[in-house]
Order: C-alpha cells, then sequence, then structure tokens
C-alpha cells in the first residue's frame, strides 16, 4: 500500500510532527510505504491563469516544473494525504500554488478509486473552514475523501502556550483511512455526489467544440454513455438519488443548448 502526503508548511514544523504520528500508524499495519513530498522542497511556479491546460490540455501547460512528476505520484498513490497549516485563515501559500498548478483535474478527475485524507494545523482559528477547502478540494479531484483530522497545536519557536482542548480522532480516522483502502469497500455517495456528476455530464457532453478536451476525456472515460450511472463502478448506487440529479443535468443541458444557440 502507497500513501503520499503533500506537505504545505514552508518549514518542519507541527504539520510534520503529526503527519509522523499518523505515519507511524499506518506503518505499524505492516504493508504500508509512506511517501512526503514537501511543497517548500518543490519547483512549482505559480499559476499564470493561460487557461492551456483547460482548452488545449495538461500537456501544454508553458509551466516547466514539477507538476507532472507530483501528479504521476498522486496518480500511483492508494492513498493520498494532503496537509496544510492554517495561515490567515486558510490553507498555506505552498498547497493553494499546488491546487491552482493542478486544476485542470476539477474539470477531469483522475483519481477516482483512491482514497483521500485532509489534515489541517491551526494555531488558534479558521481550521475549521481550512479542512471544509481541502476536502471539497479532494473530493473535487475524484478522491473518496475517508476523514479529516484538525489539530490545534502552539506554533513553534513562539512565546505562546495557551491551547484550548481538544479531543484527539488520529486513530480512529487513520484505521478508518486504512481499512477503506485495505478492503476497497464501495464508496458511498450522497445526493451532492450525483448531482456533481449529472451536472458536469450534461455540460462536457455538449462542449465538444468549445472544449474538445474535456469532451475527449469524458468520451473515453465512458462518462458521456447514457448508461453510465457515476465515474467509478465500485460504489454504492442509489436510483432514488439519481432521479433528482438526473433531472437537474437535464435542466442544465438544456440551458447549456440554449447559451450555445445564442452564442452562435
Amino acid at each position: 500500500m502507497n500513501i503520499v502526503a503533500i506537505m504545505g508548511s514552508p518549514h518542519r514544523g507541527n504539520s510534520y510532527d503529526l503527519v509522523e504520528r499518523i505515519e507511524e500508524k499506518l506503518v505499524a499495519y505492516g504493508d504500508v510505504e509512506f511517501e512526503y513530498i514537501h511543497l517548500k522542497d518543490a519547483n512549482l511556479e505559480p499559476c499564470k491563469g493561460c487557461f492551456n491546460c483547460f482548452i488545449r490540455g495538461a500537456d501544454r501547460c508553458p509551466l516547466r516544473d514539477d507538476g507532472p512528476v507530483i501528479a504521476q505520484k498522486l496518480a500511483a498513490a492508494d492513498g493520498v494525504i494532503l496537509v496544510s497549516p492554517v495561515y490567515s485563515m486558510h490553507v498555506s501559500y505552498l498547497l493553494k500554488r499546488f491546487i491552482d498548478r493542478l486544476a485542470y483535474n476539477f474539470h477531469r478527475p483522475p483519481f477516482w478509486g483512491q482514497r483521500g485524507l485532509v489534515v489541517a494545523v491551526a494555531g488558534n482559528i479558521g481550521l475549521k473552514p481550512t479542512l471544509k477547502y481541502m476536502k471539497e478540494v479532494a473530493t473535487g479531484w475524484g478522491f473518496d475523501c475517508i476523514g479529516q483530522l484538525g489539530y490545534v497545536a502552539v506554533p513553534k519557536h513562539t512565546p505562546m502556550r495557551v491551547l484550548m482542548p481538544r479531543k484527539d480522532r488520529t486513530d480512529q480516522v487513520v484505521e478508518r483511512f486504512y481499512r477503506a483502502i485495505a478492503n476497497n469497500a464501495p464508496r458511498k455517495l450522497g445526493f451532492m455526489d450525483y448531482l456533481g456528476f449529472r451536472l458536469m455530464q450534461a455540460s462536457y457532453a455538449r462542449l465538444e467544440a468549445m472544449s474538445p478536451v474535456d469532451y475527449a476525456y469524458w468520451r473515453d472515460k465512458g462518462w458521456l454513455d447514457r448508461g453510465t450511472r457515476f465515474f467509478c463502478d465500485n460504489v454504492r448506487w442509489n436510483p432514488i438519488l439519481d432521479l433528482p440529479a438526473r433531472l437537474a443535468g437535464w435542466m442544465v443541458g438544456r440551458q447549456v443548448d440554449r447559451a450555445l444557440a445564442k452564442a452562435e
């Protein structure tokens, strides 16, 4: 089992110490290889907002950096952990740069069937919205986000010493993360999962001319086929939840048709 931790801290502080705890618990199961990717050491250029990756494909990005290498490591992993300290009530600039650099994954999510975990460390405020954003990113890229761990820790190398008590859920969440990967249990879907799939399906089915790379990706994955239920087969499918999502997709599809006709 290969686990990759994407480390969004600019130094080895509380985030690193806490992820080491997670590593120890995972490695104790005996069949886990754990790899750290420290974004502070990676060559990741800031996104230029040129949209080449969306319109022409990720290989047409003008940046020549470690983005493709990191993307390959994520694709080869069984589980991925996104880690960030909370800076100014949000993720660190390193993690945000990483997310922006691989933003095409929101249009062409490649990580279905893989499990994710998000970890954030705050000195005080901002923990909840940071974890929420990180989970949305992981889910938007296709990961089955098994859980989230939020820690409050005194910033190192500062005189701060006061901490509010917080329940430590590390053991339970790490075990659930490991079991989900080891057992490969079907993914449980909520209504928003169905809705997201149907809305994107309805949109990309109509965007062959405007967004050919997205269209080709979805077509080749079989996601545009009429009988396709979801991004992957290993799910607990619920037709009752899917039905209103299909209806919403049909309505959005009509709106896209009208917009395209007007644009012509």
